[in-house]
């Protein structure tokens, strides 16, 4: 929203009082007053958060010097002997001046989030002074309001003051008075309902929003580029407008972060940001941030568009700043400071490649969570900064490893998913089975929930049919939430099969108890929650279909190591002064036979499930597969097949 030629005079000499008008002004001296009020609050909030430096207190390290001073081409280093490299997150668009944004450190608590509380990082003794100067600006605004109805700058305004003073029913109701231009109304209303919590009436009002838009601005207002990797974005860039419409729709829906309550409050945040950057650049500065475009105001944009309002922010305080002046060769309205986001932020896009192919997608599309650090001594960032991150107000949520059979029935599928136990106090009534095949059809599905030493099992019966999957643990308002999510393609049912024919169930990986189970569903009630393996045995289970009880057949499970064999190991094993690490390891026997636990299962088609368990102690750590290859006996034909992929992990 622009404003008029004669407010921006007003950025150069904020003054301490709140504006008079006549009884009948000009509409530009309504402006103008509203501009001086605007101006004069910031002025004041920008001292008080200033002069809090020393009652926040902060950490000065390498990493928060670096990111202060913020240099996109990697030229400042913190000490002599250090080596200068651009700080992982940089986000650079031509001017000197980027943006930095990186984690809170690992060893510090968060004190709190300026997402939450504008004011948090502001001096308690200030924070009562900027807090009473905001409602007096408020006051005045709905009075100018008053005098010049239906101007969009001064009501988007208010809207953006009653949010930050925490006053959400306000700016509700303000912007459902609103009476400016349609768009903007719509995208106000939008802001103020996202900010109360309301998601459901936000999105209606984004999509309101982008209805009344022309197609050119209803493309760059949709635009989810700057969500994706920078890898991804040329792919996106080159889709014409009808084809971004598409695949937005299939981003948003791959993306929302629990099928099971159906509020896509990811997608209302991203269009709640967007507007929160059109009330904050309305102006050339606001309480920390220039906004002009060569002093990094695209920059700053471009952050807020992916991470949203930082949660904490370390001023470098006056020396800093001159020091980044000089090496900017320019001053602006920008503060040297931080911008920090907490650890729990949940990466809600999915890799890409889900996005142009969802049914194939593995869990490892989605990676909500920062990984398990690989070194405790490296700065998270240089391990994972994702293109964008988002806090959840409902509660966080923890992406479980996962491991997925789907079984073949007579007409449908029986699909058994396990995951990870997060902790022992999700109820099993707080679990959904989810399958969704399309953003507006989801569906939750009867199913049994079980547990047992290592993880939960979730067992349902799906269509055989593409579809996403999933399982998801519920925690209450504002606690912590779990959930899988992978693309499947079910095999077809037995009704499918020919007479005559055969055929296998992918192998499935247990937990070797010391008893065997006692049937089909206890063995699958015993489902690792992963396809990594710790322990020095594993129970294996599958099933055959078209087999009779009694048919005479050979089997064989063979497990085989596969690693990618480095140059130098090559070499040695042509000298024969190395091993091969791949090989693989067999046990064959015939059936029926004693000792082998198997169960016939009805059906239209005989189905036989059997489970065995293998001692892996000698294996070493690496990637493996396991293979089980069923034939009747003195058969000339190829035997059926089935494998699964797993790593054992040793350390």
């Amino acid at each position: 929203m622009g404003l008029p030629i004669s407010l921006a005079v007003l950025l150069l000499q904020a003054g301490s009082a709140q504006p008079t008008l006549a009884a009948e002004p000009r509409p530009e001296a309504v402006i103008d007053a509203a501009g001086h009020a605007v101006l004069t609050f910031l002025s004041s909030w920008r001292t008080a958060w200033m002069q809090s430096v020393d009652w926040n207190g902060y950490g000065d390290g390498a990493v928060r010097l670096r990111d202060i001073h913020c240099h996109w081409d990697g030229s400042y280093v913190t000490s002599p002997g250090r080596t200068s490299e651009p700080p992982p997150g940089v986000i650079h668009n031509g001017s000197r001046r980027s943006m930095c944004p990186n984690w809170y450190p690992l060893n510090e608590r968060v004190p709190y989030d300026e997402r939450l509380n504008r004011d948090a990082g502001i001096n308690p003794t200030w924070r009562d002074r900027v807090h009473a100067a905001r409602a007096k600006l408020l006051d005045s605004l709905a009075t100018l309001d008053a005098r010049k109805p239906g101007d969009a700058w001064i009501t988007g305004q208010r809207i953006r003051f009653l949010v930050d003073q925490q006053s959400y029913n306000d700016a509700v109701a303000v912007a459902r008075l609103c009476t400016a231009d349609r768009v903007w109304c719509a995208q106000l209303a939008g802001f103020a309902y996202d900010a109360a919590g309301d998601y459901r009436r936000a999105d209606s009002s984004f999509d309101a929003a982008a209805a009344a838009m022309t197609p050119k601005a209803r493309c760059e207002w949709t635009s989810a580029e700057l969500l994706l990797e920078p890898d991804e974005r040329g792919a996106y860039g080159h889709l014409n407008c009808e084809e971004r419409r598409a695949v937005d729709e299939k981003l948003w829906w791959l993306s929302r972060p629990l099928f099971a309550d159906s509020v896509d409050d990811r997608r209302s945040a991203h269009f709640s940001r967007k507007v929160l950057i059109q009330l904050h650049s309305a102006l050339t500065w606001d309480e920390r941030y220039d906004w002009r475009r060569r002093f990094g105001g695209d920059a700053v944009s471009e952050m807020l568009v992916r991470y949203g309002w930082p949660a904490y922010s370390v001023y470098g305080g006056t020396g800093h700043e001159r020091d980044h002046a000089g090496w900017m060769s320019f001053y602006d309205s920008t503060r040297t400071a931080t911008a920090e986001y907490p650890t729990d932020r949940l990466h809600l896009i999915p890799d890409w490649r889900a996005v142009g192919d969802p049914f194939h997608a593995t869990s490892e599309a989605w990676q909500l969570n920062m990984p398990k650090l690989l070194k405790r001594d490296e700065e998270p960032a240089e391990q994972w900064w994702p293109a964008e991150h988002y806090a959840r107000a409902a509660g966080g949520i923890l992406q479980l490893t996962e491991q997925t059979a789907m079984l073949r029935r007579d007409n449908d599928i029986l699909l058994a998913t396990a995951g990870a136990l997060p902790r022992a106090s999700f109820r099993p009534d707080s679990s959904v089975l989810i399958r969704t095949t399309a953003p507006n059809e989801v569906e939750k599905l009867a199913h049994k929930f079980s547990r047992n030493e290592r993880a939960f099992v979730v067992t349902g019966h799906i269509p055989a049919a593409p579809a996403i999957i999933g399982a998801e643990l519920l925690g209450k308002p504002g606690e912590e939430s779990a959930r899988t999510r992978l693309g499947v393609i079910p095999p077809a049912p037995l009704s499918a099969l020919k007479p005559g024919e055969t055929s296998i169930s992918e192998p499935v990986l247990l937990v070797a108890s010391e008893t065997a189970p006692a049937s089909p569903e206890e063995a699958l009630n015993r489902m690792l929650g992963t396809t990594t393996v710790t322990t020095a045995k594993m129970s294996i289970y599958w099933e055959t279909y078209g087999y009779a009880p009694g048919d005479s057949v050979e089997v064989a499970v063979v497990i085989s190591r596969h690693e990618q064999l480095s140059k130098m190991r090559r070499i040695g094993m042509f000298l024969r002064v190395a091993h091969d690490l791949n090989g693989s390891v067999a046990v064959k026997w015939g059936e029926p036979q004693a000792g082998h636990d198997s169960w016939a299962i009805p059906g239209v088609v005989p189905i036989q499930a059997r489970s065995i368990r293998v001692d892996i102690s000698r294996l070493e750590s690496g990637r493996y597969s396991v293979d089980v290859l069923v034939n009747r006996r003195g058969s000339l034909a190829p035997p059926v097949r089935a494998s699964r992929l797993f790593v054992i992990d040793r350390s």
